[in-house]
């Protein structure tokens, strides 16, 4: 069987936790293939890097928005709200971080003003009836999609930010943690670091959870021996 999909008898809507937890799975997935992608094939993937960068973009303001926010009502919320609509993304994620004022991000988010994503459809198909065409710089590009990333993920509510980072697979690539499931770990570190002025900080981020569950495991253990003594 290829594919198989489970239907619901009635429509369901997400919580901000169930919104923001399944939201960041496919963001970090995502990300980490955009810079695979990025820097083995840079013009050959162009079309495919350059939806990426938007999809990457997008996902990390509803997910910082999800974190701060707490709507009850997220899944409907982010959709109806805002739908590919960057530039009001932006303008309401700077609310919680100044960060997204600086004038490169509003460059990136700008053309992306409009909920249903005139351009977005554009980039994803080839043409759309409202838009001409477009010119861009991907080196430009990337370095503003790292920029919201990292923001969007690292700068958090510090238990937010654990709850966020703890299961990513961009921490589990790097603490090689068996559930990266990856036949290629180091390549995909090598580009994830590439021209990354983050990257050591989510490292070190990402051993210091590790580090606390190997200290919460020992605990446990020992708490065990003394009671096998005892």
């Amino acid at each position: 069987m290829a594919l198989q999909k489970k239907n619901t008898s009635e429509k369901k809507d997400k919580d901000w936790f169930m919104f923001a937890m399944g939201l960041s799975h496919h963001l970090f997935s995502d990300y980490v293939s955009l810079k695979l992608m990025f820097q083995m094939e840079t013009l050959s993937f162009a079309q495919t890097n350059l939806v990426g960068m938007v999809e990457v973009v997008e996902k990390s303001f509803k997910l910082f928005l999800a974190m701060h926010e707490k709507v009850e009502k997220s899944l409907s919320h982010y959709s109806t709200e805002y739908g590919h609509n960057l530039e009001k993304l932006r303008g309401k994620a700077s609310e919680f971080n100044t960060i997204f004022e600086d004038e490169d991000i509003k460059q990136f988010t700008k053309p992306f003003g409009d909920k249903r994503g005139s351009l977005y459809q554009h980039l994803r198909y080839g043409s759309e009836k409202t838009i001409k065409g477009f010119k861009t710089n991907l080196g430009v590009l990337m370095p503003i999609v790292e920029k919201i990333f990292f923001n969007c993920v690292l700068r958090l509510d510090e238990q937010d930010k654990k709850m966020v980072n703890n299961s990513s697979l961009l921490r589990f690539l790097i603490v090689n943690n068996k559930f990266h499931q990856s036949n290629n770990r180091n390549i995909l570190i090598q580009a994830v670091m590439n021209n990354n002025p983050y990257f050591t900080e989510y490292a070190e981020y990402s051993w210091d959870i590790e580090n606390e569950h190997k200290r919460i495991q020992e605990a446990i253990k020992r708490q065990k021996a003394n009671k096998s003594v005892n």
